[in-house]
Protein backbone atom coordinates (compact mmCIF):
# COMPACT_ATOMS: atom_id res chain seq x y z
CA UNK A 1 0.00 0.00 0.00
CA UNK A 2 1.66 2.85 -1.00
CA UNK A 3 0.56 6.50 0.44
CA UNK A 4 0.81 9.78 -1.13
CA UNK A 5 1.76 13.05 0.78
CA UNK A 6 -1.22 15.07 1.51
CA UNK A 7 -0.91 18.65 3.04
CA UNK A 8 -3.54 18.96 5.59
CA UNK A 9 -3.07 22.73 5.71
CA UNK A 10 -3.48 23.21 1.58
CA UNK A 11 -6.65 24.65 1.37
CA UNK A 12 -5.52 27.74 3.84
CA UNK A 13 -2.40 27.67 1.46
CA UNK A 14 -4.89 28.00 -1.61
CA UNK A 15 -6.90 30.97 0.37
CA UNK A 16 -3.76 32.41 1.30
CA UNK A 17 -2.93 32.36 -2.49
CA UNK A 18 -5.89 33.84 -3.57
CA UNK A 19 -5.93 36.30 -1.24
CA UNK A 20 -2.40 37.08 -2.92
CA UNK A 21 -3.61 37.32 -6.38
CA UNK A 22 -6.65 39.26 -5.77
CA UNK A 23 -4.05 41.77 -4.32
CA UNK A 24 -2.10 41.39 -7.07
CA UNK A 25 -4.72 42.69 -9.35
CA UNK A 26 -6.08 45.26 -7.23
CA UNK A 27 -2.30 46.44 -7.48
CA UNK A 28 -2.38 46.22 -10.99
CA UNK A 29 -5.65 48.51 -11.31
CA UNK A 30 -4.12 50.95 -8.83
CA UNK A 31 -1.27 51.56 -10.97
CA UNK A 32 -3.74 51.94 -13.63
CA UNK A 33 -5.34 54.75 -12.22
CA UNK A 34 -2.10 56.27 -10.96
CA UNK A 35 -0.33 56.57 -14.41
CA UNK A 36 -3.83 57.69 -16.12
CA UNK A 37 -4.02 60.62 -13.11
CA UNK A 38 -0.37 61.76 -13.95
CA UNK A 39 -0.86 61.44 -17.89
CA UNK A 40 -4.17 64.09 -16.95
CA UNK A 41 -1.63 66.22 -14.98
CA UNK A 42 1.07 66.37 -17.45
CA UNK A 43 -1.70 67.48 -20.43
CA UNK A 44 -3.09 70.32 -17.32
CA UNK A 45 0.70 71.41 -16.80
CA UNK A 46 1.06 71.68 -20.71
CA UNK A 47 -1.88 73.46 -20.62
CA UNK A 48 -0.78 76.02 -17.91
CA UNK A 49 2.74 76.20 -19.78
CA UNK A 50 0.52 77.21 -22.99
CA UNK A 51 -1.77 79.86 -21.78
CA UNK A 52 1.67 81.57 -20.04
CA UNK A 53 2.98 81.42 -23.11
CA UNK A 54 0.06 83.22 -25.18
CA UNK A 55 -0.15 85.50 -21.84
CA UNK A 56 3.55 86.96 -22.54
CA UNK A 57 2.30 87.09 -26.73
CA UNK A 58 -0.32 89.34 -25.94
CA UNK A 59 1.38 91.43 -23.06
CA UNK A 60 4.58 92.11 -26.05
CA UNK A 61 1.96 93.65 -28.29
CA UNK A 62 1.87 97.37 -28.65
CA UNK A 63 -1.45 98.12 -27.84
CA UNK A 64 -1.27 96.12 -24.24
CA UNK A 65 -3.74 93.80 -22.97
CA UNK A 66 -7.43 95.25 -21.81
CA UNK A 67 -8.32 94.72 -18.20
CA UNK A 68 -11.21 92.33 -19.31
CA UNK A 69 -8.11 90.44 -20.68
CA UNK A 70 -6.36 90.71 -18.01
CA UNK A 71 -8.73 89.62 -15.85
CA UNK A 72 -9.69 86.50 -18.30
CA UNK A 73 -6.48 85.50 -18.51
CA UNK A 74 -5.24 85.70 -14.81
CA UNK A 75 -8.96 83.50 -13.79
CA UNK A 76 -8.34 81.18 -16.69
CA UNK A 77 -4.38 80.13 -15.45
CA UNK A 78 -5.61 80.51 -11.89
CA UNK A 79 -8.30 77.53 -12.88
CA UNK A 80 -5.90 75.78 -14.18
CA UNK A 81 -3.33 76.05 -11.68
CA UNK A 82 -6.16 75.21 -9.31
CA UNK A 83 -6.74 71.95 -11.33
CA UNK A 84 -2.84 71.39 -11.09
CA UNK A 85 -3.13 71.39 -7.42
CA UNK A 86 -6.20 69.23 -7.52
CA UNK A 87 -5.07 66.93 -9.23
CA UNK A 88 -1.19 66.64 -7.39
CA UNK A 89 -3.36 65.84 -4.24
CA UNK A 90 -5.13 62.90 -5.77
CA UNK A 91 -1.97 61.83 -7.07
CA UNK A 92 0.16 61.83 -3.42
CA UNK A 93 -3.49 59.82 -2.29
CA UNK A 94 -3.49 57.30 -4.94
CA UNK A 95 0.28 56.45 -4.24
CA UNK A 96 -0.94 56.68 -0.76
CA UNK A 97 -3.35 53.77 -1.59
CA UNK A 98 -0.56 52.27 -3.60
CA UNK A 99 1.97 52.01 -1.04
CA UNK A 100 -0.64 50.73 1.30
CA UNK A 101 -1.29 47.23 -1.17
CA UNK A 102 2.06 46.92 -1.95
CA UNK A 103 2.57 46.34 1.95
CA UNK A 104 -0.15 44.06 1.60
CA UNK A 105 1.01 42.55 -0.87
CA UNK A 106 4.64 41.86 0.81
CA UNK A 107 2.69 40.59 3.47
CA UNK A 108 0.60 38.16 1.60
CA UNK A 109 3.58 36.54 0.09
CA UNK A 110 5.16 36.22 3.21
CA UNK A 111 2.28 34.35 4.46
CA UNK A 112 2.25 32.13 1.11
CA UNK A 113 5.61 31.65 1.17
CA UNK A 114 5.48 30.45 4.93
CA UNK A 115 2.75 27.74 4.19
CA UNK A 116 4.90 26.54 1.41
CA UNK A 117 7.53 26.51 3.46
CA UNK A 118 5.97 24.34 5.82
CA UNK A 119 4.63 22.31 2.99
CA UNK A 120 8.04 21.22 1.62
CA UNK A 121 8.95 20.77 5.21
CA UNK A 122 6.30 18.17 6.10
CA UNK A 123 6.65 16.48 2.45
CA UNK A 124 10.25 16.15 3.68
CA UNK A 125 10.03 14.89 6.71
CA UNK A 126 6.59 12.30 5.64
CA UNK A 127 9.10 11.31 2.62
CA UNK A 128 11.65 10.44 5.39
CA UNK A 129 9.19 8.50 7.37
CA UNK A 130 8.48 6.54 4.52
CA UNK A 131 11.91 5.62 3.31
CA UNK A 132 12.83 4.24 7.25
CA UNK A 133 9.61 2.77 7.28
CA UNK A 134 10.39 1.03 4.08
CA UNK A 135 13.60 0.25 4.81
CA UNK A 136 12.03 -1.17 7.96
CA UNK A 137 9.98 -3.19 6.00
CA UNK A 138 12.69 -4.62 3.80
CA UNK A 139 15.15 -5.12 6.39
CA UNK A 140 12.82 -7.68 8.01
CA UNK A 141 11.68 -9.32 5.38
CA UNK A 142 15.47 -9.89 4.53
CA UNK A 143 15.58 -10.96 8.41
CA UNK A 144 12.81 -13.70 7.67
CA UNK A 145 14.19 -14.95 4.58
CA UNK A 146 17.80 -15.29 6.51
CA UNK A 147 15.85 -17.04 9.15
CA UNK A 148 14.16 -19.57 6.63
CA UNK A 149 17.89 -19.76 5.29
CA UNK A 150 19.24 -21.24 8.15
CA UNK A 151 16.49 -23.38 9.22
CA UNK A 152 16.62 -25.08 6.17
CA UNK A 153 20.37 -25.10 6.79
CA UNK A 154 19.87 -26.98 9.60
Amino acid sequence: MTRRFRYALEPVLMTRQWDLNNLLVELGEKNEELAEEQNKLVNLQENVNTAYQDWRKLEGRQQGLSVEQLTMYSRFVADLLAQVAVMQSTIAELTTQRDELIDKVVAAQKAVEAFEQHRDEMKEKFMQLRLSGDFKIADDQWNTILAGVEANDT
